[in-house]
């Protein structure tokens, strides 16, 4: 970190000599998604059948880039998402970042996601995980969740491709005006990302990141971490991947974890200092670690139609032990299987996708089903 650090502040410095900028470019760009979801359920612990749903989600970006001179560039965008309390419009997603020949140093909020568990994927539309219900699935957290700091290695600099991001947060999790006074929290968050091209068509990559000082003598530090590979030839797209997931929970397990019952659980307030929704997870009793296996193959029938079959299979382990010092595995898993159709009509996307979730929250028994119909265009 510490060699991170001074290359932060060379480029800082480097960049500060410069002068002024001169005067930037403003650009708006968006996309706007509406979809039609029917969901239903016939498993034996809790068999339902919802109304179908209409929704809608848009963003507009708000894009100013900029140049010093000398190779030197600077690059603005804040964005506009639609509120999940009331529909209206709030400012949640902003970067600020700085170009140079030495690399790029960016100011994030809410911005630089550099988990690549959905990198993997294939889909015609979206990975089956990120479209509709996601089941519960145990993702891991990325840096975007954090205000943050990152350095990425130019293009060009690294052999067979490889390119490399760092990301530092003091744990940030709202960052609001020039004045934010920041957080009363101790735990500072690191993020890494390693991706390249290798041969033609092929793509892997990997993704760390840690919560520091998150764990103690009982609780495991938050990690999560893992890689992936996607190879494309002709008009098939194959890939895989696998990540890690350590929740910052004692893994020593009291009492009993049925698989009949969650292994998470979740609920959103809303913060009395931002305003904004905080979603609070717990786990059971016992829960040490998520292991999630993911294969995405997709065929591009014509420049216009393509079909896909994504499938995630995610473990979630674990282990309790009662009074009598008696150990007992109630290992479980949650699939996600999704068969994908996606028709570009001269820049909207017209898209069908066919789900089934089994262990919904990693609970045995549940599963359900979902059918999306969604119309996408972008600007």
């Amino acid at each position: 970190m510490k060699k991170i650090t001074n290359i932060l502040l060379s480029l800082v410095l480097s960049v500060s000599v410069l002068g002024f900028a001169n005067a930037g470019e403003l650009s708006v760009t968006g996309s706007v998604q509406a979809t039609y979801t029917i969901s239903s359920s016939d498993s034996t612990t809790s068999g339902t059948n919802a109304r179908p749903e209409i929704g809608m989600s848009n963003e507009l970006a708000f894009n100013a880039t900029g140049e010093f001179g000398n190779g030197y560039t600077w690059n603005y965008q804040v964005e506009l998402d639609p509120d999940q309390r009331n529909g209206a419009a709030i400012n949640d997603d902003t970067r600020l970042e700085l170009g140079t020949p030495f690399g790029t140093i960016g100011i994030y909020n809410s911005e630089g996601d550099l988990n690549t568990h959905l990198a993997y994927s294939a889909a015609a539309y979206a990975p089956g995980q990120d479209i509709g219900t996601s089941g519960g699935y145990e993702a891991g957290d990325g840096i975007n969740s954090y205000s943050n700091i990152q350095y990425h290695t130019p293009a060009g600099l690294l052999p067979f491709g490889i390119v490399g991001k760092a990301a530092y947060s003091t744990g940030d999790s709202y960052g609001g005006d020039a004045n934010d006074a920041g957080s009363t929290g101790t735990n500072g968050v690191e993020s890494y990302q390693l991706t390249s091209k290798p041969i033609d068509g092929l793509t892997v990559g990997a993704s760390y990141l840690k919560k520091k000082n998150s764990g103690s003598a009982t609780v495991q530090t938050y990690e999560t971490g893992g890689g992936y590979a996607k190879y494309a030839m002709g008009n098939f797209t194959l890939g895989y991947g696998r990540h890690l997931v350590a929740p910052n929970k004692d893994g020593s397990g009291s009492g009993t974890c049925a698989v009949t019952t969650a292994i998470k659980s979740s609920s959103t307030s809303v913060s009395s200092t931002t305003g904004l929704p905080v979603t609070t997870t717990s786990y059971c009793a016992g829960t040490t670690y998520f292991e999630n296996d993911s294969i995405s193959l997709g065929y591009a029938v014509n420049d216009a139609l393509s079909v896909s079959y994504d499938k995630l299979t995610s473990t979630g382990h674990v282990s309790n032990q009662n009074v009598a010092n008696t150990r007992t595995r109630t290992d479980r898993d949650l699939t996600i299987e999704s068969i994908q159709f996606a028709y570009n009509i001269g820049g909207a996307v017209v898209a069908v996708g066919q789900k089934s979730v089994d262990g919904v929250n990693y609970t045995q028994g549940k599963n359900m089903k979902e059918t999306v119909f969604s119309l996408k265009m972008a600007f």
